[in-house]
């Protein structure tokens, strides 16, 4: 079932015009018409943008500053109106888009607490049944009788997203207001946002923390300029933005009709093993940490590639890169092409400094920077720990190479 229904949306807005009532009031009874050199101050903000959004989807809007992502969450709680289009939404709405939207500055946190719960909907017994958990969550309880004036915008972000986040609402707008909050503050919202969409709840999240998106959300919409430029499952959308944001526009905006950055065409050539190999090249289940890893890839490639990269990385259970190298950019000096038939193109790293836990490798090949095969979550890697290491405390998350020098002295 479809919770919002956002339908060929377009906002458009005048550029370097107050729009206040008073000059409202002076065109209309002017009867001014106007000028073609108005029509150049015109923005759209948003130019025929549709998607859905059912119960329990988290949808991410991502894109660049000024793409349309704010403007979208605006029009979804009803702060402003399309200028044509309609736009549906079916449940309560709890909407975090702007620090102490409804806070009073003179008032105490307590208060602003029920004020701001009141503007979302809830009622004076339901905010009496919450308070503690919402002090509890914000971390607030010695400043509570303090005037939000006072706070910090830290502060403001965890008083507004406690009030925001325990509502119970059926759709849950957030905005990239948890930027300003320390990380331990982020986790917790994050959190409380999975739980939220666990129980089966909507939600539209825009931020630019592309990890936060690729974890949490479930299809992801990138706005360009008031456009949507892709939609998709999030990792290739945010692949296909990064792609763009690093490489830029015309890697995408030159490409032919119909032509896709990013596709899979595992017709081309067809992954047949994926081996990972320890330091006797034996296949193995654990390692320590530190150890060597090869990588192997066996394939059997249809045609030959052109200008093919091949690229081996590391994650952790989250699907958080944490490490890895790519045929592209490594020492490798031979001529980079794969001919067709069978082969094996592998990659050793002779340290992996990780601390002991479950990681995966995930493989990439591209052909002239477009990506044609995907294979992840290939393991599970599991290092353990090392009989030198005492406790858990004695590993960091890297173990890199270093240097060291003592009274002038390397030995």
């Amino acid at each position: 079932m479809a919770v919002i229904e956002f339908n060929h949306v377009t906002k458009t807005y005048q550029l370097g015009v107050r729009g206040s009532l008073r000059e409202t009031l002076m065109n209309a009874l002017s009867g001014l018409v106007r000028r073609e050199s108005d029509h150049k101050k015109l923005l759209n903000a948003l130019e025929d943008v549709s998607f859905e959004v059912r119960e329990g989807e988290v949808l991410g809007l991502i894109g660049a500053n000024g793409a349309g992502k704010t403007t979208t969450l605006k029009i979804l709680s009803r702060v402003t109106y399309p200028t044509t289009g309609s736009v549906s939404v079916d449940g309560r709405i709890s909407a975090l888009i702007e620090l102490g939207a409804g806070f009073h500055p003179d008032l105490s946190g307590a208060e602003n607490i029920y004020l701001n719960a009141s503007i979302l909907g809830l009622k004076r017994a339901e905010i009496d049944a919450k308070l503690g958990e919402i002090v509890a969550f914000s971390g607030l309880e010695r400043f509570l009788d303090t005037p939000v004036k006072r706070y910090s915008s830290g502060m403001y972000a965890r008083l507004a997203f406690s009030v925001a986040a325990h509502v119970d609402p059926d759709v849950l707008l957030v905005d990239e207001v948890l930027s300003v909050g320390d990380a331990i503050f982020q986790e917790k919202c994050l959190n409380r946002m999975k739980e939220i969409r666990d129980k089966g709840k909507a939600m539209v999240f825009v931020s630019h923390n592309m990890i936060a998106v690729q974890n949490i959300c479930s299809r992801v919409i990138w706005l360009d300029r008031g456009k949507v430029r892709a939609v998709g499952e999030p990792e290739e959308v945010i692949s296909k933005y990064l792609h763009n944001q690093y490489f830029g526009q015309q890697n995408i905006w030159d490409l032919e009709e119909g032509e896709e950055l990013f596709r899979y065409d595992e017709g081309s050539v067809v992954v047949e093993a994926i081996r990972i190999l320890d330091e006797a090249g034996e296949s193995f289940q654990t390692i320590h940490g530190g150890g060597s890893v090869k990588v192997e890839v066996h394939y059997n490639a249809k045609r030959q590639l052109n200008s093919p990269n091949v690229q081996i990385y590391l994650t952790d259970k989250q699907h958080n890169r944490l490490m890895g190298s790519d045929l592209a950019r490594s020492n490798y000096k031979g001529q980079r092409t794969i001919s067709k038939g069978e082969g094996v193109v592998s990659c050793t790293f002779d340290a992996v400094p990780i601390r002991p836990n479950v990681y995966y490798f995930n493989v990439d090949i591209l052909e002239e920077n477009r990506l044609i095969y995907r294979q992840k979550d290939i393991g599970p890697v599991i290092v353990r720990p090392d009989q030198s290491a005492s406790r858990w405390e004695d590993y960091n998350l890297f173990d890199v190479n270093c240097h060291w020098e003592l009274n002038g002295r390397t030995e």
